[in-house]
């Protein structure tokens, strides 16, 4: 019985550590631009909800609304810390843009924060009207940066 423990811990032992030795194969800017791209999914995740209701094809909730637009403040503030040097190659749809304008992106980054946390204080009111009308300000702040600052598909 405890040879049989001591085989099962070694084979996990040695799982993780090649999983380990597999992770540090992964350099730091390809981790930032994971995390980054992976900030933005969650985001669009959450933002889902929101736009079908905005769009009359989910029923408004107003809590499910107002915790979601409190997500999206939050995380809206997330993705930049992963546009870090050498993270302009890869796998990556950022445009040079991002670095050779870096004071445009930071203030388009700036004002989509600032436009998610004003959805995120109405929702806290529930007027929907004006939910409407700030959560398509909030979106035009990321049209910005989709137009300017994003690659598009192939």
């Amino acid at each position: 019985m405890l040879k049989k423990m001591l085989k099962v811990l070694l084979s996990l032992t040695l799982l993780v550590g090649f999983a380990g030795v597999a992770q540090a194969e992964m350099t730091r800017e390809e981790y930032a631009i994971k995390f980054r791209r992976s900030s933005f999914t969650t985001m669009t995740w959450y933002m889902g909800a929101m736009s079908r209701m905005v769009k009359g094809e989910m029923t408004y909730d107003k809590a499910l609304f107002a915790r979601n637009a409190e997500y999206v403040a939050f995380l809206s503030k997330l993705p930049k810390d992963g546009f870090i040097p050498g993270t302009e190659s890869g796998d990556t749809k950022a445009k040079p843009e991002i670095w050779s304008k870096a004071d445009k992106f930071k203030d388009a980054n700036d004002n989509m924060e600032k436009e998610t946390a004003k959805l995120a204080e109405l929702a806290k009111v529930g007027n929907f009207d004006d939910l409407k009308e700030q959560y398509g300000k909030m979106q035009k702040t990321c049209k910005v940066c989709h137009e300017e600052f994003k690659k598009k598909a192939d």
